[in-house]
């Protein structure tokens, strides 16, 4: 049977053919009760078990488990499942969606309402070290950073948004984690007075992208238009593009001569 003949399938398995899979407690009266409800559905579990093929007839379980230990209370023969891809990437998304882990998100490119929304989280749950902190404070500094080359949670404590060190700052990694993402390649530089518009525009966003000297406040489509469309046969250096109503004031022309020449 190939490991992916199942993929997905809703199965009426028998219980002696699934392993468990990591550990697993809960209340003694829960699951007893639980078991009762089974038994009185003809023995069936309405919220199926959660598996991966690891051979021919041979699985084991990854989410749910509360369901499959349920089972066994009940001593079902048979127990519904699904099968899911054994890649780690798709246990975690099945952990995560029968709330047996909490998802998390990277800090470095998370959205502001993502951040706002799990700073709230963590600030609601009882006994939180982060009770003290307002969210809408925090998560604005940590938007107004420079986050994407964090790796870790250490420059949230330049930032005077109530996240200090120790229990508060540890709290973060509940919900957050960091992965900083690597540099962008910088594009072969070309001449200003020949680029293409989407020359310009390429060069532009890299400057943006990569968070070069304040280029990631420009309106990149305005001004790949304007300094397309201006009249350049006379240049001599890449002043005057200061002088185009483009967002590029003057200190940022050292940064132009990154990706243009005349």
């Amino acid at each position: 049977m190939s490991d992916f003949d199942n993929i997905g399938k809703l199965m009426h398995l028998k219980l002696t053919d699934i392993e468990p899979g990591e550990k697993f407690s809960e209340s003694e009266f829960i699951i007893k009760a639980a078991a009762e409800t089974v038994l009185e559905a003809d023995g069936r579990n309405w919220i199926p078990v959660i598996i991966k093929e690891i051979g021919d007839y041979q699985y084991q379980v990854v989410s749910n488990h509360f369901v499959y230990a349920v089972a066994q209370q009940a001593k079902l023969e048979r127990v519904w499942c699904i099968v899911i891809l054994p890649e780690s990437q798709s246990i975690e998304q099945a952990k995560i969606l029968a709330r047996e882990v909490l998802p998390k998100v990277n800090l470095n490119t998370a959205s502001q309402d993502t951040i706002l929304a799990a700073l709230k989280y963590l600030i609601s749950e009882p006994s939180s070290a982060l009770k003290s902190v307002d969210p809408i404070l925090a998560t604005n500094r940590i938007v107004e950073s420079n986050r994407k080359s964090w790796s870790n949670f250490n420059p949230i404590l330049t930032l005077k948004c109530g996240i200090t060190k120790g229990k508060k700052l540890d709290a973060l990694a509940k919900v957050f984690f960091v992965s900083a993402l690597p540099p962008l390649p910088p594009p072969e530089i070309v001449s200003i007075k020949s680029a293409s518009r989407d020359e310009v525009f390429t060069r532009l966003s890299y400057l943006s992208k990569s968070q070069i000297d304040g280029f990631e406040a420009i309106d990149i489509e305005k001004s790949s238009d304007v300094i397309f469309s201006a009249s350049k046969g006379k240049w001599k250096s890449l002043n005057p593009i200061s002088q185009l109503e483009c967002g590029i004031v003057p200190t940022k022309i050292k940064a132009l001569k990154k990706v243009f020449s005349l």
